[in-house]
């Protein structure tokens, strides 16, 4: 029996009581509820598991679009029909947590592998990635049947458009030459690197 007050509003149901086929264990009378009532569990129970399942593994990362939460919604559904399925054909039936795992490694197999695009050294994307995520000086190595040995790039903080500086040493992420000490820790600490390198060097003159 139901400890909560409940509250349903239907179309296709009067007020009327049916006997639920149950009894009550204390009184041991029939049990009777509105006909609204007794359907709704006697049908929708699967729906509230399906729910339920879905709300266990449900995307929670915040969104400003809309139709993001909307499509992840019905990508967690189509997930769970599958594990449907596959608890009816099966022979080995798997949990629900161990199924949605292999599902994702065999997903994982059919993304094709992307080559890293890194951003412009200039581009206001490349200012929010150079400045939030970790970079680590690597020497330029050379390539394969190059004729230099120790080949170097420009220094994109220190190099000016009348003098231009070289370096053998950059960042692989950025993708751009950087002096180790002080360009490296300028360029990804400073949103505008040449006015912070120009006022570093101003101050140690």
């Amino acid at each position: 029996m139901d400890r909560k007050e409940v509250r349903i509003l239907t179309t296709a149901h009067g007020p009327r009581h049916v006997t639920t086929g149950k009894t009550n264990p204390v009184t041991k009378e029939a049990v009777i509820k509105l006909e609204a009532v007794h359907q709704y569990n006697q049908f929708m129970g699967a729906v509230d598991r399906s729910d339920q399942m879905v709300t266990n593994y449900a995307f929670k990362r915040r969104t400003l679009k809309w139709w993001k939460k909307a499509f992840f919604h019905m990508f967690m559904l189509g997930v769970l029909s599958a594990y449907i399925v596959h608890k009816a054909i099966a022979a080995r039936k798997l949990s629900h947590r161990i199924f949605r795992r292999d599902l994702a490694k065999q997903l994982d197999q059919f993304i094709p592998f992307c080559q890293e695009i890194r951003p412009a050294a200039c581009s206001g994307q490349s200012s929010l990635f150079r400045l939030a995520v970790q970079h680590f000086p690597r020497f330029i190595l050379p390539k394969p049947g190059a004729k230099k040995q120790n080949p170097q790039r420009m220094c994109v903080v220190c190099s000016e458009p009348n003098k231009r500086t070289y370096t053998r040493c950059q960042c692989p992420s950025c993708d751009v030459g950087l002096h180790v000490d002080p360009c490296f820790e300028i360029y990804h600490t400073t949103k505008d690197f040449k006015r912070a390198h120009r006022r570093k060097h101003t101050q140690t003159e």
